[in-house]
Formats: structure tokens, C-alpha cells, sequence
């Protein structure tokens, strides 16, 4: 039973710290996205 514990905080403390990490970049004046790269499909569908 304590080994069923210790799995079930292992993946509570995993969903939590990505959670957190993801509500933390979430700040949409922090970082603007990047622009897209051209692509050589780009270029043939300029035609």
C-alpha cells in the first residue's frame, strides 16, 4: 500500500510542476511568438 502511495505523489508532483510551468509562459507580453520559417514549400506555392 505505501508503495501505491509513493507512485500516486510521484505523478501528482509531475502533473503539478507541468501545470506550473505551463500557466507560467502563458504571459502573452513576455514573449512574442516567433515568425514562421520560409519553406521551400513556400516558395513553389508562390507561383
Amino acid at each position: 500500500m505505501s508503495t501505491l502511495w509513493i507512485v500516486l505523489g510521484l505523478c501528482v508532483v509531475f502533473v503539478l510542476s507541468a501545470a506550473i510551468r505551463l500557466l507560467r509562459n502563458s504571459d502573452p507580453g513576455r514573449n512574442p511568438p516567433l515568425p514562421r520559417k520560409e519553406t521551400l514549400h513556400d516558395w513553389r506555392n508562390d507561383r
